[in-house]
């Protein structure tokens, strides 16, 4: 074995790589290696990994008896359809007339061939990944490599260039995910445009490492989740709904960009997890020299315990928080000397309860993409109430910031939330008490050590302020909760705060950040918009439902009839992506599980004789259109 490399090979594939991720070509083209790549006499390629080699004969060879051994019984993603949130009527129907029309049919023998992804974890020297490409049926090759200097040894000894530009000419995609914090965008992929042909999606491990471990067990438990896109209709159309009613009732201020001046006062947000309730003497110690913004629930526990907070926010869409909220002035002498911090799609009825209402966008929303045109939106805010606070902080100019029980977390499960909060205190107390909000079945570091439990949720809520905070930069967020360990912020305990008097009041620093927003003295809301927004909807859904209808049901085997069908429509929706992204946000979601229901079904139908339920399926995708076509029309006569 002998030292190889090879510059012009390597400056080939990097040229083509280049062409599909400019930024890793130049970051590959600067790795420094710790490894060797070697040759052998008879031409073939392993890696030196200092005291052994990463293949026990040479990478061809090894590549070759592995996929031989994959193929007769390959890993496969499996997330068949199933009822979504009850909310979504209509989808739900839809899925289930599939599934129970279906049901009485011919099965095959075993899922046909096709999977919308190939997820290839190890990228070695890429001889399994042309062997793979040759042989197997998919949309896009996602890669995994967590060792950039491995990527650099196969740019040396595989010919990039060739596979790069045969996946291109078969209208397949290569994506390279490198790094360990590679899930939230291996997730991104797979619920991008080729979402339904995500059941079937094969997954590869050309070697295993722990991360690539857990990645693929998360994979396996959590399909369901995986299967389960955002943006249902009837809550892009509520949503819709909502940021109307609210756009109608000015005075408001909107945030089109985040504010750059700094406050000068530091801030405290407040969630209600369950570490709170020992840190309301803090609270109320430092109220008097310190912003207080409080996140949605915690409202409730402030005010129970004589703390009026300066900013409230609230995120979700949910009605029953008008009603929630409306209690609170009824019963704490209104909420007009509190600011609300919120996004317009909120129900409307919140926002005439406080003084003065500030809205900001938050992203992948199809309300946002119709009314922000331009301004600055965020995902940031997401998904608690409790990020949205951290987010108002942020990007309201606090420069200092102290967070109270944002737990994102739970040492002990029953214990999720603050004593005072709805959850422990509300009058049907008996249910709510035993009600479990989140799952709790993971385990990360503590604020002030030992072990938290969280979940998916709370975890991206973790990772979210963490990106949030890296995100604005430049600012001192010090975390007293006793809850997650949220990277980006310093553990305090809430005994050693100690703010210096303030340097203004509360008011006056409130009003230099909202002087930066827009301030609404008039209507947003132009009649016109909507009659667009209508038409182009309804000529959207009726030129799918017409695929569905030019269907052939005897034109070949039945995946390969329905994945013609969905390839068509969702050309057309990338399409409307790029040309309407309001009516794009409203359908895609939904239009998305319908096909992904059926394509599913046409997977399993016997390939002799599925002409029937091929029908079936078009039926059921027909009706689908039509009804969707009628809940949007009917929804916008609303607004």
């Amino acid at each position: 074995m002998k030292p190889y490399q090879n510059r012009e090979r390597f400056q080939e594939n990097l040229k083509q790589l280049g062409k599909l991720d400019a930024p890793l070509a130049r970051l590959l083209e600067r790795t420094p290696t710790t490894t060797r790549l070697v040759i052998d006499h008879q031409g073939e390629f392993n890696i030196d990994v200092g005291g052994g080699f990463l293949y026990p004969d040479n990478a061809r060879a090894a590549a070759m008896r592995q996929v031989d051994e994959y193929l007769p019984q390959p890993f496969r993603l499996s997330v068949p359809p199933g009822v979504v949130q009850d909310s979504c009527v209509e989808l739900n129907r839809v899925v289930r007339a599939m599934a129970e029309e279906v049901a009485p049919l011919a099965r095959a023998p075993a899922r046909a061939s096709f999977g919308g992804a190939l997820v290839v974890f190890g990228v070695g020297l890429g001889h399994h990944l042309k062997l793979l490409a040759e042989r197997l049926d998919f949309k896009q090759m996602i890669v995994v490599e967590q060792h950039d200097e491995l990527i650099v040894h196969a740019l040396h000894a595989f010919n990039w260039k060739g596979l790069i530009q045969d996946l291109s000419r078969q209208g397949r995609q290569l994506h390279i995910l490198r790094g360990t914090e590679v899930y939230p965008r291996l997730v991104d992929l797979l619920r991008g445009p080729w979402f339904p042909f995500l059941d079937g999606s094969h997954v590869f491990f050309h070697y295993q490492t722990p991360d690539f471990t857990a990645i693929g067990q998360k994979l396996l438990m959590d399909g369901r989740d995986l299967a389960t896109m955002g943006g249902w209709v009837e809550d892009q159309l509520v949503m819709m709904r909502n940021n109307t009613a609210n756009f109608r009732r000015p005075p408001f201020h909107l945030q089109r960009r985040r504010v750059t001046a700094a406050r000068s006062l530091p801030a405290m947000v407040v969630g209600a997890g369950p570490s709170l309730d020992a840190c309301l003497d803090d609270i109320k110690r430092c109220r008097q020299d310190m912003v207080l913004i409080s996140a949605s629930t915690a409202l409730k526990v402030l005010l129970n315990n004589g703390l009026r907070p300066d900013i409230h926010c609230e995120l979700e869409n949910d009605p029953t928080l008008a009603d929630v909220i409306a209690t609170h002035a009824e019963r704490h002498g209104g909420l007009k000397d509190i600011s609300l911090y919120t996004t317009p799609t909120v129900d409307p009825r919140i926002p005439s309860h406080f003084g003065r209402v500030a809205y900001f966008y938050r992203n992948h929303l199809n309300s946002t993409e119709f009314y922000a045109r331009g301004a600055e939106s965020t995902a940031f805010a997401d998904p608690t109430s409790g990020n949205t606070a951290v987010y108002c902080a942020l990007s309201l100019g606090f420069r200092e910031v102290y967070l109270f029980g944002l737990d994102f977390g739970a040492r002990d499960p029953r214990h999720h939330h603050s004593r005072h909060s709805v959850y422990y205190t509300y009058e049907d107390e008996a249910e709510l008490s035993t009600w479990v909000p989140y799952d709790f079945n993971l385990t990360v570091p503590g604020n002030f050590g030992g072990e938290v439990l969280t979940g998916w949720t709370l975890n991206w809520g973790r990772n979210s302020v963490t990106n949030a905070i890296r995100g604005v930069g430049a600012v001192r967020v010090m975390n007293c909760s006793d809850g997650s360990f949220i990277p980006g912020t310093t553990p305090l305990a809430s005994s050693e705060l100690k703010p210096g008097p303030a340097a203004m009041p509360q008011r006056q620093d409130i009003d230099q950040a909202l002087a930066d927003l827009t301030f609404c003295p008039e209507s947003l809301v132009n009649p016109d918009d909507f009659k667009r927004f209508g038409d182009t909807a309804g000529d959207f859904i009726a030129a799918c439902r017409g695929h569905v209808e030019a269907m052939t049901p005897v034109g070949g085997p039945p995946q390969a009839v329905m994945r013609g069908v969905c390839e068509r429509i969702i050309a057309d929706l990338t399409r409307l992506e790029q040309s309407n992204r309001a009516v794009y946000g409203t359908l895609v979601g939904h239009i998305n599980e319908m096909l992904a229901a059926a394509h599913h079904h046409a997977s399993l139908l016997d390939p002799v004789d599925g002409v029937g339920g091929l029908e079936v399926l078009g039926r059921c995708l027909a009706e689908g259109f039509t009804r969707l076509e009628s809940v949007v029309a009917v929804a916008l006569e609303t607004v």
